[in-house]
């Protein structure tokens, strides 16, 4: 008989982003400097606790590299799409880019013998020739290199140029920005080297604000349509990439500004979003592995059963034995398997869920909350948040909790599952309906 899985038998009743405020974006200051009256201390707490929870992520929910399996099925699609789209619909700024950036070289061929112009001559050189191939073109590891030489040139000879000029070197500069962005998601993607959750984070943002960077070029025909916010996206992404990434507190406004305009929320849950959709794709593909191991092990134990009963009425045969022998050693092991998958899922199912329910409190207001009929949020969160905490800077696992406290993340994270697989699952019919 096949086993009843107890992971469903409940129903319902990052350092990197945590060291914002210290070294990164000025992000938790910035959340408590625009946060109000009682919602300031929850909204504290809730950024406090997904900070936690990526920067803890194996303690919680496994290794990311064994997510980063869950999900890059799905990103993969997501790739061929955008792919697709760039195919059919080409960049019309390249041309004229191109046309402009003649004019910036006929006035750097007066005063060439400056070192920085001549440096700037060639980075427009290379932009021109290689902008024909933008959509397709993956910059190597010299290449990358390279590239981030011209940014540095860009910057530095922008000032040098007539003023009527530098808006079509601006754009030069975003695509040396644009290739080098994808190149360095490209390399994280292709080797699979994601040094810890909080990076899987990171690239996964930059990866959102690349996609929509590449969707709006396909779509800017002028020179004066490439705006402030387009070149505050790829400064954004390109540094989200850095080993040590820095963005000034300036530029962590104007991320939340575009990411509410644009992606319809604000920057924190933009980002955290990523973690609760691969902790949920990897949910989905356990609770599918437990399923396929308890159909075999319940077709096993009939099978063995059998040829137990058998064997009392009439000897086996020497095969028949070795089957025999064979189907009981794999029923007591991946019934002993089963049992840990079980567990296993069934630790992880609240903290997923958990999950949910302070990447809404992040997505939301508070009008936006009490509209909702969702005020509980106000008063529960941050008691099950300080619990995920003390888990994350004890290390501790689930069987360590008492039972108390497993029964306050269950009855918290019971309140967002169907929300939580609602997410995930429009995430991924969102990849399906693209390709």
């Amino acid at each position: 008989m096949a086993a009843k899985p107890t992971h469903q038998h409940w129903k319902q009743p990052a350092r990197y982003w945590a060291c914002a405020e210290e070294r990164i974006m000025g992000l938790w200051n910035w959340v408590k400097s625009t946060a109000s009256s009682i919602y300031e201390t929850v909204k504290e707490k809730a950024v406090a606790t997904v900070n936690w929870l990526a920067d803890k992520a194996e303690t919680f929910v496994g290794d990311v590299k064994n997510i980063w399996q869950s999900v890059k099925p799905y990103l993969a699609h997501a790739r061929v799409a955008l792919t697709t789209l760039a195919n059919l619909a080409p960049w019309p700024i390249v041309k004229r880019m191109a046309l402009g950036l003649e004019k910036v070289l006929g006035f750097l061929e007066n005063i060439e013998s400056h070192p920085l112009m001549t440096k700037l001559k060639h980075a427009i050189d290379w932009v021109i020739k290689s902008a024909r191939d933008v959509r397709e073109k993956v910059l190597n590891e010299i290449e990358i290199k390279e590239a981030e030489a011209r940014a540095k040139v860009f910057k530095e000879g922008a000032e040098q140029v007539p003023a009527t000029e530098r808006g079509v070197l601006k754009i030069a500069e975003l695509i040396n920005s644009y290739m080098l962005t994808k190149a360095k998601i490209q390399r994280v993607v292709n080797s699979e080297q994601f040094a810890d959750f909080n990076h899987y984070l990171r690239v996964r943002a930059a990866q959102k604000l690349l996609n929509f960077y590449e969707r709006r070029m396909t779509s800017i025909e002028n020179l004066t349509d490439v705006d402030a916010d387009m070149i505050a996206l790829m400064d954004i992404s390109t540094s989200l990439l850095d080993e040590t990434p820095t963005l000034t507190l300036e530029q962590t406004q104007t991320l939340n500004e575009l990411t509410t305009l644009h992606f319809g929320k604000p920057v924190v849950p933009f980002v955290f979003e990523e973690m609760t959709l691969a902790w949920g794709a990897d949910l989905r593909r356990l609770e599918v592995q437990w399923q396929k191991l308890n159909l075999d092990l319940a077709r096993d134990k009939v099978l063995a059963k059998r040829m137990s009963m058998a064997s009392r009425t009439e000897a086996l045969s020497a095969e028949e034995q070795v089957v025999l022998n064979d189907l009981e050693r794999n029923v007591s092991r991946d019934t002993q398997r089963l049992e840990n998958l079980d567990v296993s899922i069934r630790e992880k199912r609240y903290y997923v869920y958990a999950s949910e329910g302070f990447l809404q409190l992040l997505e939301k207001d508070e009008q936006q909350l009490i509209a909702d009929d969702q005020e509980y949020l106000l008063d529960r969160s941050e008691e099950v948040g300080s619990l995920i905490a003390r888990c994350a800077q004890q290390n501790l696992k689930w069987a360590s909790l008492s039972e108390s406290e497993q029964a306050l993340l269950i009855d918290f994270g019971n309140i967002f599952e169907n929300d939580c697989l609602a997410r995930t699952e429009a995430a991924l019919q969102e990849v399906e309906v693209g390709v």
